[in-house]
């Protein structure tokens, strides 16, 4: 009796430990060229501070995660950053595929007029602003 009740008990917590969560997978791709896959991504999770960076092909995946919603962010240098929201289920892989854009500068053009005691100059100097 002794031994059958160890041997329920070893297969039940590797049971339990098989089963180690929700996972989101996904790809981040470049909406700049032609959806072409992002390699060095940053992708996180708010709710859990968990992450990773997408790899040559654009692809992720954040494991072990618990059943329920979470906030994931997207990002790469010179993009938008882009936030969705995941809904995940236990023991389930959620799917996603995301496009990241070229994050827009606008340029002003500044006249500047510099004088000096021989001759005046002019000069323009142009500042980016988000």
């Amino acid at each position: 009796m002794k031994h059958i009740f160890l041997i329920f008990a070893f297969l039940s917590s590797a049971i339990m430990f098989a089963q180690d969560g929700a996972t989101i997978k996904g790809n981040v791709l470049d909406l700049e060229a032609n959806n072409t896959p992002l390699e060095m991504a940053r992708v996180s999770i708010k709710e859990t501070g968990d992450k990773t960076i997408s790899d040559r092909e654009g692809n992720f995946t954040l494991k072990g995660l618990n059943p329920g919603t979470y906030t994931v962010s997207l990002s790469f240098v010179g993009y938008e950053t882009k936030t969705i929201e995941v809904k995940v289920a236990a023991n389930h892989t959620t799917q996603i595929k995301e496009s990241l854009g070229a994050n827009t500068l606008s340029l002003d053009a500044l006249m500047l007029t510099l004088a000096s005691s021989d001759k005046n100059e002019t000069a323009t100097i142009t500042t980016a602003s988000n």
